[in-house]
């Protein structure tokens, strides 16, 4: 178990990252992104699945500041070659299909378990924006998936 200092240390560097992706993501024009660089950098099944993408935090447009998953190892989700998914959103774990034609994506839930995390869980809020996913952009081992109708976006890093 991390130590309280520890614990806060870790905090301080997340907000620090991502801090830095809100202040560069700002420059950057989703529409624009898709537009410009749509053929320099195509999203393939293979090359997001397989892997365990932990989900750092969401940068809402019009929020003050972007929310901070507080254990991002409670949620997680990774895609299989075969057009699956699974996911882990606290104490629950499910599953579904999802379709990706370059940067689009659409999400399919499929079984979910419905335990009770407890107040302090933010698995309801998890489920919420993948159900609103419907772009995805990979930079280097950082995933972005965008929810629909604007900017707002989910961080996940490569989990090790």
């Amino acid at each position: 178990m991390l130590k309280l200092t520890e614990k806060v240390v870790i905090t301080i560097i997340i907000l620090a990252m991502l801090t830095l992706a809100v202040s560069v993501s700002a420059c950057v024009d989703k529409e624009s992104f898709r537009e410009s660089d749509a053929e320099e950098i195509v999203v393939s099944a293979s090359s997001i699945s397989n892997v365990t993408w932990e989900w750092a935090g969401t940068i809402e447009h019009d929020a003050k500041t972007p929310l901070v998953v507080p254990d991002p190892k409670k949620y997680t989700i990774m895609f299989m070659e075969d057009g699956t998914y699974n996911i882990v959103a606290d104490c629950n774990t499910g599953s579904g299909t999802y379709v990706l034609d370059n940067d689009s994506v659409t999400l399919n839930p499929g079984a979910m378990t419905l335990m009770e995390c407890g107040e302090d869980s933010i698995s309801n809020k998890y489920l919420a924006y993948l159900g609103n996913v419907d772009a995805v952009v990979l930079e280097g081992e950082q995933l972005k998936l965008y929810l629909k109708g604007g900017d707002d976006r989910m961080l996940f890093s490569l989990q090790y």
